[in-house]
């Protein structure tokens, strides 16, 4: 991702069908460990506390956002993608660079 106009490490955006639904980056856990914290959304569909979390792996990180992904995109309508594909595009959204 893009913070300040500088590409930072370990710091994805995820996005589906050019449109942003989340992000997964590098984390320091509770003791000073390493870890993937994740979080999976459409901008104009309240986040459930599932929809988000941490996890000890980038792959574990993927595996988790992709579960809530599909649950989240199972129960989202097409005018709700339609909305969240318009609010992503916005150039106020910290993603745009």
């Amino acid at each position: 991702s893009m913070v300040g106009g500088e590409t930072k490490p370990d710091d994805y955006v995820v996005i589906w069908d050019e449109i942003p639904i989340g992000r997964i980056f590098k984390s320091i856990a509770v003791g000073g460990r390493h870890g993937w914290t994740w979080s999976c959304f459409l901008p104009n569909v309240p986040q459930r506390s599932h929809f988000r979390g941490i996890a000890p792996t980038l792959a574990s990180a993927k595996a988790d956002f992709r579960s809530a992904w599909d649950e989240l995109q199972s129960n989202v309508s097409y005018d709700q993608i339609c909305e969240a594909r318009r609010l992503g595009a916005a150039p106020s959204r910290p993603w745009q660079g």
